[in-house]
């Protein structure tokens, strides 16, 4: 009997003598769809028992039946867990069967799911009383059952009728991980708003909109969420600056951009002075990139040391690969400043798509004036390369101000 199926029996077996809790992800959108239509054709066409219908959802099982002695802590250890993953990938690849008693569509784990269901397994076993399959060194296989139960006499029909259809590769993110009590939500945690959720919250239609809306926003930004920065206001003590594209060690950047510099260690000193001068240890500076650039040139981590404040790097376009493991963040960050939303980026045309509010940007220094002024209204961009604004961090009220707001 292959190790799939003695974890099925084995799980229906302790149903009734195991406890009552059992984390689950539920499927949304077009896979639940697809499953569904599928495992309702095999029903009709065959006359069997559908196993998706109302009450029992599309799922993967992810650790259970368990029992606890202590539901409070229990809770806790799983929000703790599921917060340490973001975005937890996987793939509906194909079909496959157990003996003549299961048919499942297969699951790809990515490395985040299969160690999101360790994880739960190595630490909620501490304090809950888990079944066999749920030991950490053991392996789990994912799955999702689409027939099941009274279709072994109709098995070879079934499955030539299954293996006929066209392979499914549909790719699939976890939007929550279901925690159930006696079949009925407990809680959940939302991987795309990173967020517990009780049982009212997890029943919302309005919350798994924003869910979902807030997931197309990741896959419109190449699958990567956009930083959120919430900047506090500017005070005596401590202010925003804004700035991009220095090009330390740039000799052709001279020319190219008709800098008022001699050489280029001119340029370097004087553009760390005005910075230096004008920064203070306690503030933050947000960078939109390429910092350095040129044959021989520093390391930006080189420069950045060299600089004060809090500094938050957007990548550019001409930084070195020792950056993104020292300071660099995603190309696009979101700020939330006095109730107004920006996206801060180098290149505007990286904005997210669908994106109508301002844009911070540097890349085109001065050489679109028409284009990429330090202000255009019509476009709401907002560029921040140093030829703009005097070769000096500037402050975001200065900017607002000269916006007119």
């Amino acid at each position: 009997m292959s190790s799939l199926l003695k974890q099925k029996e084995k799980r229906l077996k302790s149903k009734k003598k195991c406890a009552n809790y059992l984390i689950e992800f539920r499927f949304h959108g077009y896979a639940k769809r697809y499953a569904k239509e599928l495992s309702k054709n095999i029903s009709r066409k065959f006359q069997v028992k559908q196993v998706i219908r109302k009450g029992k959802p599309l799922h993967i099982s992810l650790y259970g039946g368990f029992s606890t002695a202590d539901e409070n802590e229990m809770i806790k250890k799983f929000v703790s867990i599921c917060k340490r993953f973001d975005l937890v990938k996987f793939k509906l690849n194909g079909f496959d069967h157990i003996d003549k008693h299961v048919i499942y569509l297969n699951v790809k784990p990515s490395t985040e799911l299969i160690g999101l269901r360790s994880e739960l397994a190595k630490e909620l076993n501490t304090t809950c009383k888990a079944q066999p399959w749920d030991m950490p060194e053991l392996d789990f296989i994912f799955h999702t059952t689409i027939a099941h139960g009274d279709i072994e006499e109709k098995f070879d029909e079934i499955w030539r009728y299954v293996s006929s259809l066209e392979i499914p590769n549909i790719d699939q993110c976890l939007l929550r991980a279901t925690l159930l009590k006696k079949g009925k939500i407990l809680r959940e945690y939302d991987f795309i708003q990173r967020e517990m959720l009780h049982r009212y919250e997890a029943l919302s239609r309005r919350s798994m909109q924003k869910t979902i809306s807030a997931l197309k926003e990741i896959k419109a930004n190449g699958g990567k969420r956009l930083e959120i920065h919430l900047a506090e206001t500017p005070s005596t003590s401590k202010k925003i600056f804004l700035i991009s594209d220095l090009h330390l060690d740039h000799t052709n950047i001279i020319k190219y951009t008709k800098r008022p510099f001699k050489n280029v260690k001119e340029m370097n000193d004087i553009l760390v002075s005005n910075w230096n001068n004008t920064v203070r240890n306690q503030d933050t500076v947000y960078f939109l990139g390429d910092m350095a650039f040129g044959k021989g040139s520093h390391s930006a981590e080189y420069w950045l040391k060299k600089l004060n404040g809090k500094i938050v790097f957007i990548e550019g376009n001409h930084e070195d690969i020792k950056l993104k493991t020292f300071y660099s963040k995603d190309k696009n960050v979101f700020l939330k400043y006095k109730d107004e939303e920006f996206i801060l980026t180098h290149d505007p045309a990286l904005k997210p798509k669908g994106w109508k509010g301002w844009i911070i940007h540097g890349h085109h220094h001065n050489n679109h004036p028409t284009e990429f002024p330090l202000i255009n209204s019509e476009n709401k961009t907002i560029n921040v390369s140093v030829e703009l604004i005097k070769y000096t961090p500037i402050e975001i009220d200065k900017i607002l101000g000269k916006r007119g707001i």
